[in-house]
């Protein structure tokens, strides 16, 4: 359904948000598989609660080097929609590889500038996901996790 707005949205109480530049930024750098266009978008202390692996990671540097290999995992992303209320904005998105379609939403906080300072990501079908989080563990290094069922 396209990319995310550049304009800004009123939140239900009517306050007018803070402009989401930068997020629709660095959707378009995730998109167009550009790993140098998300940086510039992240605050040098960011974090990043994701659901591939058990530890937030920390850092606009580390931050960079973990969606650096989601963007060399991934073939395809396509941002369907994106939410701003004040500070807080939530894009939900499909992304594919190999025929393996998972449908993500990130919930990002903006700093005082507009940078991104945290990120928060869900993924689902659950087992998309993890047959996805088992490709990009391999690669990153991390734990691979599997689907269990009875």
């Amino acid at each position: 359904m396209g990319q995310p707005s550049n304009r800004q949205i009123n939140n239900p109480s009517g306050v007018t948000s803070m402009n989401s530049v930068h997020v629709d930024d660095y959707f378009k750098a995730l998109s167009s598989r550009d790993k140098l266009g998300i940086a510039p978008h992240f605050a040098e202390g960011i974090v990043l609660h994701g659901p591939i692996y058990a530890d937030v990671i920390e850092g606009r540097d580390a931050v960079v080097a973990i969606l650096s290999g989601f963007i060399e995992t991934i073939e395809t992303l396509e941002v369907n929609l994106s939410i701003t209320s004040d500070r807080d904005v939530a894009v939900f998105f499909t992304f594919a590889r190999d025929g393996i379609t998972v449908q993500g939403n990130e919930r990002l906080h903006l700093d005082d500038d507009g940078l991104i300072d945290s990120i928060t990501v869900a993924w689902r079908p659950l087992p998309a996901a993890v047959a996805l989080q088992e490709i990009f563990a391999a690669k990153m290094g991390f734990p691979v996790m599997h689907l269990v069922t009875e």
